[in-house]
């Protein structure tokens, strides 16, 4: 295209473009030859160099800026960009670039300032530093480093350890609520994780809020996160709460039955819409998540106590599963101990140990109120304490070992606490009868010779599964 057939825009544009790029500013660039000579230098300069264009171009770099390092990027032939360089009475950030020819040949070196507030550039490095701090600080949260592997769950020997299991799998199948019931210790947060890792969440967080823990003031922040400047103290940025960091992945509100009658109606709502909305937020976000609900109380008895709402245990209790408790379940307990002991050993670097007959009939026969954090805290003792290759009865706490010791006559005897003996034999009587009629309570309370109403006391005393 001729010259002057160019469009006059396009002429325009170019010129304007060329110009602010050459000379403005922000940059206030500035142009040395091979022999260090000024060639090119911004009128916005003035500033900083304490004379104009016209005094500055023909001389040397040197008696232009006595301080200047361009000329040794001629030798060098290295960029430099982000030195901190004082400059026109403050501190500058400025780049130093050479430039070349065809044959790569250095033909002079481009200067220019990137930034002329170093103090506002610290402030934004700091800014980011918190941001990186917070950032490790959700990551940590988001990844949760209590989760177990899906292969290291115990799955057992017992009915009710695998029925537990095959349940589990049974709610892994969708996005339904889960209720997960049972005593303190008998892993409800390990049943969750199972179900978490078995779904298709298994790529999502597994995010778990232990509501008895949080303040009452703070669980709604803490679940829906705040806006910047929500509350004294709130964090400038805000924060994002459990929910959001949930999302595509699975929440497990651990004991339950210990949140707040307010914020039972705020949850209500959020499992109802899939919505949160931050503390001093205006707009509801929508969140995806699978909600995971555990508790050792009984919820029903806190309905009528009126400390837990009806709508939100009947949102909650879609697909309930309880977990046994340990001493429901003895013939499971070598399997669990084994596994606990593979898993304390690789924790501690330390060998594992074999549990003797004498130790294992006393850990079998032991009640277990603390259930499988109780077993784990007795096997790591002994872990620690044995010197040898075994674990042995004496190395077992008094409580146990006195229920492994053996009577005159050569027989193993239950010793322990009159009541305790009575309610597990009674247990497992219900339990027998339960499953001998295949579910159906009435006929099993007339083979008991029961009234029903009595069967069901029981039945919930002893946390029986339905």
């Amino acid at each position: 295209m001729k010259e002057d057939s160019k469009p006059k825009w396009l002429s325009y544009i170019s010129d304007t473009l060329l110009d602010a790029f050459v000379d403005n500013h922000y940059e206030c660039p500035i142009v040395i030859d091979k022999d260090g000579i000024v060639r090119f230098m911004s009128r916005h300069n003035v500033g900083l160099y304490g004379m104009t264009p016209e005094q500055a171009i023909g001389k040397h770099i040197v008696e232009v800026n006595k301080n200047s390092g361009m000329h040794e990027t001629l030798i060098t032939g290295k960029v430099e960009i982000g030195a901190t360089y004082q400059l026109g009475g403050r501190q500058q950030i400025v780049a130093r670039i050479p430039l070349r020819d065809e044959n790569n040949k250095i033909i002079g070196v481009l200067g220019k300032r990137i930034f002329n507030k170093v103090d506002t550039i610290k402030d934004l490095y700091k800014k980011v530093n918190i941001l990186e701090g917070q950032l490790k600080y959700y990551r940590k949260e988001a990844t949760n480093q209590n989760i177990y592997a899906y292969d290291k769950l115990v799955a057992g020997k017992s009915q009710l350890i695998q029925e537990t299991m095959n349940n589990a799998l049974q709610a892994a199948k969708s996005d339904a609520t889960v209720l997960v019931t049972g005593e303190s210790g008998t892993g409800k947060e390990a049943c969750a994780i199972f179900i978490h890792k078995a779904s298709k969440r298994t790529d999502g967080s597994f995010i778990k809020v232990n509501c008895a823990a949080i303040p009452a003031e703070l669980i709604e922040s803490e679940l829906f996160g705040y806006e910047g400047g929500a509350f004294t103290g709130a964090k400038q940025g805000g924060k994002p709460g459990k929910f959001e960091l949930a999302h595509k992945g699975t929440i497990l509100l651990d004991e339950i039955g210990d949140m707040p009658l307010n914020m039972q109606a705020k949850l209500l709502r959020v499992l109802q819409d899939k919505e949160i909305e931050r503390v001093g937020g205006t707009k509801p976000m929508k969140v995806d998540f699978r909600l995971i609900a555990s508790t050792n109380k009984d919820l029903q008895e806190m309905i009528k106590k009126g400390t837990f709402r009806t709508d939100l245990f009947y949102r909650l209790n879609i697909f309930t599963i309880n977990t046994p408790s340990l001493r429901s379940i003895p013939e499971d307990i070598p399997e669990i101990a084994s596994f606990l002991m593979n898993e304390l050993s690789q924790k501690d670097n330390m060998p594992a140990k074999l549990i003797t007959d004498a130790a294992m009939i006393a850990l079998q026969r032991y009640p277990w109120p603390g259930n499988v954090r109780e077993l784990r805290n007795v096997i790591e003792r002994a872990l620690i304490i044995t010197e040898g290759p075994e674990i042995q009865l004496q190395h077992l706490p008094t409580r146990i070992k006195e229920l492994g010791k053996k009577s005159s006559n050569g027989n193993r005897k239950y010793i322990g606490p009159l009541r305790d003996i009575v309610a597990e034999t009674e247990r497992k009587v219900i339990v027998d009868a339960i499953r001998s009629v295949e579910g159906n309570k009435q006929r099993a309370a007339k083979i008991l010779g029961v009234h029903r109403t009595v069967l069901y006391q029981k039945i919930k005393r002893y946390n029986i599964p339905l």
